[in-house]
């Protein structure tokens, strides 16, 4: 009687694990989904204060492990902002979400403007920074307090040599020699314009005499010696274009200028020579050339640049302290240091002189890419139309988006863009009669979209269809044996299996019940 009840038992048993290993097969593949979509980076690459060369090697590490590497193909820059343009892609996984990405330079770990966190899917401009430039913070702790041994013992050197004699250099101004540079250091990292003295004794200032002809400022001195600082206040209006004025100049020399003449030219943005690139990341109200026809700019330290700029002539500044000042180098636009001072007033720092704008945040917004999920559906369905946009301006920036159907406007939205972002955009328009459509969002092509009758090989209608024209099987009903039942998960083969599975637990449930 035992044995006779231990069959059925059995039978239940190995029933029950198989019916739960058939359920939880198809739960374990849904699980197993496509990888994120790799996030991308572009940006400006600074070394030991200068554009970084082409050739560098650009990598990115998430948790200690590499996951993206790109050679630079250009000065100063990895990558760009067009959707046709290189871009560092940095792969992921979910449980990558969140995670710090660390940024190497030839294998050198660079600083950021703020932490920079793995999103899938995210493009994003990213600046990179590394030697002299990336120190700024530190520069400042050690190298401030040289600038401080230059105030305390109105002395100064050569700090760079050691941070600590910068120190020694504040706390009573004996060692003021050796700290001096440390202020050097506190520069690179955001300090003042004008260079601190090459020696222990005071700086000494010259004032140049300004001669106007022609719209152009010339400033004038005699010779001029290393460390010395020659400053000059512009007549009032003088030197002027149509939103900004410049008002004084202030250049301290890093070695001797024996003739020191500087010619100051305002001009309207349009008025800059054609072979200077257009800046297509500011919105440029203002422009001036600073140059010298009797020194190079090597011979300079740095300089300081006083003027004026009126709000009203931007559109997307919401802010003065939004406003920079900009210098044309190494074939393109990049924006200097610019304190506003209040009352439309602001001062920047240059290492050098050239071409130089006044401009503001400008947002830059267009259609990157725009596909189509189907080109070929049946009649009354829909197919997606799908659109990205991108922001490569530096300001927010807010767009009308329009579908337009063989020239006619059939959807519209309005989309809103962070600077240096993307946003994706869908459309989902219906096709209700046979027939060729062009599809074209504002003036980017998209596609042709064709509307025909469609019927399947046993001459049944596919009405039935995906709208994607991904074939049959969409909510309208069930696909054929091996596609997944929507909402479950597992398909009609599976399905079969459970039931006949159930079938045979209960047939041995009643035999234990019989027995």
């Amino acid at each position: 009687m035992t044995r006779t009840r231990s069959t059925p038992i059995a039978v239940l048993v190995a029933s029950l694990l198989v019916v739960s290993a058939v359920a939880v097969a198809p739960a374990a593949v849904a699980q197993d989904g496509p990888p994120p979509t790799p996030a991308a980076y572009f940006g400006d690459v600074t070394v030991d204060g200068e554009p970084a060369p082409e050739g560098v090697e650009i990598t990115a590490h998430v948790g200690g492990e590499r996951r993206g590497s790109l050679t630079t193909t250009q000065s100063g820059a990895y990558g760009g902002s067009s959707a046709f343009d290189q871009k560092l892609v940095v792969e992921g996984t979910s449980d990558d979400v969140g995670a710090t990405v660390e940024f190497r330079v030839n294998g050198e770990v660079a600083e950021t403007d703020e932490p920079v966190e793995w999103e899938p899917g995210e493009v994003r401009r990213v600046d990179l920074t590394v030697g002299e430039g990336s120190d700024g913070g530190d520069g400042s702790g050690g190298g401030s307090d040289g600038g401080d041994g230059s105030d305390g013992g109105s002395d100064g050197g050569d700090g760079s040599d050691s941070g600590s004699d910068g120190g020694d250099g504040s706390g009573g101004g004996s060692d003021g020699g050796d700290g001096s540079d440390g202020g050097d250091t506190a520069d690179t990292g955001g300090g003042g314009a004008v260079a601190p003295p090459p020696s222990g004794d005071t700086v000494e200032t010259t004032a140049a005499s300004v001669e106007m002809a022609n719209d152009t400022a010339t400033l004038s001195a005699a010779s001029v010696d290393a460390g010395e600082v020659v400053e000059a206040d512009l007549p009032s209006g003088a030197v002027a274009s149509s939103n900004a004025t410049l008002s004084a100049l202030s250049v301290a020399a890093s070695s001797d200028i024996l003739s020191f003449d500087l010619d100051v030219t305002p001009m309207e943005p349009s008025e800059i020579p054609d072979d200077v690139r257009g800046h297509g990341n500011a919105e440029t109200v203002s422009a001036f050339e600073i140059s010298s026809d009797t020194f190079e700019s090597d011979a300079v330290e740095s300089a300081e640049i006083r003027f004026e700029a009126d709000m009203s002539a931007f559109s997307d500044a919401e802010s003065p302290e939004e406003v920079a000042l900009y210098r044309y180098a190494n074939d393109q636009w990049r924006e200097l240091p610019t304190t506003y001072e209040g009352d439309g007033s602001y001062v920047a720092e240059t290492p050098g002189f050239s071409y130089f704008a006044v401009g503001g945040p400008q947002s830059d917004v267009t259609v990157a890419d725009a596909s189509l999920g189907a080109e070929e559906v049946a009649p009354e369905r829909a197919t997606e139309v799908a659109v990205e946009l991108r922001n490569a301006g530096d300001a927010e920036g807010t767009t009308n988006v329009d579908l337009r159907i063989n020239d006619e406007l059939v959807d519209d939205r309005t989309i809103t863009v962070p600077a240096d972002a993307t946003r994706r955009v869908t459309f989902t328009p219906q096709f209700p009669e046979p027939g060729e459509y062009e599809v074209a969002v504002g003036p980017t092509e998209v596609g042709t979209v064709s509307v025909v009758e469609q019927t399947a090989s046993d001459g049944e209608s596919t009405e039935g269809a995906d709208p994607s024209g991904g074939g049959a099987g969409d909510a309208d009903g069930p696909g054929d044996g091996g596609s997944p039942l929507e909402g479950f998960g597992i398909g009609l083969t599976q399905v079969v299996g459970l039931v006949s599975l159930l079938l045979v637990v209960v047939g041995g449930s009643l035999l234990l019940r019989r027995e």
